[in-house]
Formats: C-alpha cells, structure tokens, sequence
C-alpha cells in the first residue's frame, strides 16, 4: 500500500506532491487534536480549528518540499550511478572479450614466426652461408618470444577480469622444486644484469595446492621485475617461510632502486609503468605485478607491496592455509 501511495506520489512531481503529502499532515494534526480533546472532555475551539491547519501548512510545507527534492535528487543521482556502473561493466567485458580475441588471433601466427624462426636458427633444411642471415633468424626468434610472452599475460589477465580463469588445474606439489626450478630460468636474466639471485627455505617439505604454472609465473615475474630494477652488484632474494595461521608467505626481496607510495599504486595498475632513470630502457608492458597479483588473489591469497626510494621492495605473498599441504616424515624421507 505505501508503495502504490509513493509511486502516485512521483507521478505528480515534486510541487504536487509536497502539497498532497502537506495536506495530508494537516490532517493528521486535526485528527489527533481531535482524539486528544475526545479523551480530555473537552470541546474543540474555532481558533483551533484555524491554528492547527495554519502552523501546520508553515511547518510541513517547507519542510516536505525540500524532503521531496533531497528525495528526487537523490533518487536521479542514484539512477544515474546504476546506469554509470552497468556502462562500465559492459566496457570492462567488451575489453576482457576483446583482448581476448586479439591475443588469441595474435598466437597462431606468432607460432609460425617462432616456428620457421627456430628451423632456420638450427639450419635443419640445410645451411645457411651468410652468418647475418643466422643472426636475423635468432632476432626473430627472440623478439616473437617476447611478443608471445605479452600476448599470453593480456590473456591470462582478460580471463581473471571476466571471471573465465578457473583453478581447475589446480593439484598438491612440491614448492620448493617448482621455485628453484623458476630462479634457474631467471639465471641468465641475473647474469646480464650483474644481480645475484638466491632462494632461501625454512622448510623444504611445504607442498601447495595450487595451480603449478600460475605460481612458477607468479614467481618468474616478480624475480624478473626484481632484477630488472636493481642496480648491477645488488641482489634479490626469494625466501619462504610458514605462516602464523596455517598458511605460507613467500617474500622477494632486493636493494634496488625502490619506489614511492604513488610508483607502488601505479605498479599495481595493469599497463601502469613506472620509468626511473636505470630502466628508461627496460623492455616491460606493466603487467607482470597486476597479474601476479590477480594470480595470487584468484587462490584465495594476498600480495602486498613495500618500498621506499633506493632502499629496495618487498613484495609479500600470502597464500592461505587451505592451499598448504605438507609431507610426511615417511613421505620426506
């Protein structure tokens, strides 16, 4: 019943509307006035009769029209917000689905680059006499590598955004083999930029459940990034350690160059890039934190950052402690 009254209300506007509701306090007023006099066994005055519906019409009058128009706006800024959230969901999905789609139209011939590129480098169809002709072939081979690499995180991150990347995979291994295994990869990386790279456990025998190839390349990017943005002579280190509540907390660690609050909220941004003067030249694209964080975030975890300028970062990941196993003693042994 008061619904079907406010919805009449809204089709007479806001003017009409503060009248009815007016009157209708007028009313009310009277009514009580009336029922109060009733009890007392007293009669009801003319000058109340003029009194009552005077100070009430001054009183409700200005008081129902401003409530009214706080009201409508209220209710439009609302509507607008609505239509302002459902545009942006539908924007976020059309670029989820259309990353999506150029990333997979992008692979299949990237794969053939990579593909003729690798036959070429190892001459299997014969030599090639002109050593510039091998090197060209290694450049391709290289640069479509990277591109490949870009491509597959827009990927994975246009899957975490529309909601299309799933733990499926997920099973229990091994953590210690899968990280040491991510720092080899990383080798080459820290030789060319005179950083060295060190994994330290307390416990060996942790086996995460989770899905394998989303941790290696939790890790792979947040070394990677590490490394890219340490000053040659420093170091990054990975380390792990069980948590207080059940869970394990991985840390990367290095004394390079360091951020700011603003750099470190800009570096969790997709695409977002910071640009210190030791890494103008850095090749990157802004997504390597963003998705690792995605990543984390998608097995129930946390990542964190702190840093401060030319005094190193931490990044903390925090999985939690549904996603720990651990071995046995017979299992260790």
């Amino acid at each position: 019943m008061l619904a079907r009254f406010e919805g009449w209300l809204e089709k007479l506007g806001t003017v009409w509307s503060s009248a009815v509701m007016s009157v209708v306090t007028v009313m009310a007023l009277l009514s009580a006035h009336f029922l109060l006099k009733f009890v007392e066994g007293e009669p009801v005055t003319n000058s109340a009769l003029i009194n009552i519906p005077l100070e009430g019409f001054m009183v409700a009058v200005p008081l129902i029209f401003y409530s009214r128009r706080v009201r409508a706006k209220l209710q439009s800024m609302t509507h607008r917000m609505a239509a302002a959230a459902h545009e942006a969901r539908e924007a976020s999905m059309a670029k989820s689905a259309f990353l999506a789609n150029m990333s997979h139209e992008l692979r299949t011939p990237l794969n053939a680059i990579l593909g003729f590129s690798e036959i070429m480098m190892d001459q299997l169809l014969g030599p090639i006499s002109n050593p510039r002709y091998r090197s060209y072939s290694a450049d391709i081979h290289s640069s479509g590598r990277h591109l490949l690499g870009i491509i597959n995180d827009i990927l994975d991150l246009a899957k975490i955004e529309s909601g299309k990347m799933s733990l499926d995979d997920a099973e229990e291994f091994a953590l210690v083999p899968a990280l040491s295994a991510s720092l080899v990869m990383l080798k080459g990386l820290g030789e060319k930029h005179g950083v060295t790279v060190q994994g330290q456990w307390d416990d060996e025998n942790i086996r995460l459940i989770a899905v394998q190839r989303m941790v290696r390349q939790i890790v792979i990017n947040l070394v990677g990034n590490a490394i890219k943005f340490t000053p040659r002579g420093g170091s990054v280190i990975l380390s792990g350690a069980p948590g207080a509540d059940g869970g394990y907390t991985l840390n990367v660690l290095d004394n390079g160059i360091g951020m700011n609050d603003s750099e470190m909220a800009n570096a969790l941004i997709p695409f977002g890039q910071n640009r210190p003067k030791m890494a103008v030249q850095q090749e990157g694209t802004g997504l390597g934190l963003p998705l690792a964080k995605a990543m984390v975030e998608l097995h129930g975890g946390s990542l964190t950052l702190e840093s401060e300028p030319n005094r190193g970062t931490r990044v903390t990941l925090r999985f939690p402690a549904n996603r720990v196993a651990k071995l046995t003693e017979q299992e260790a042994a």
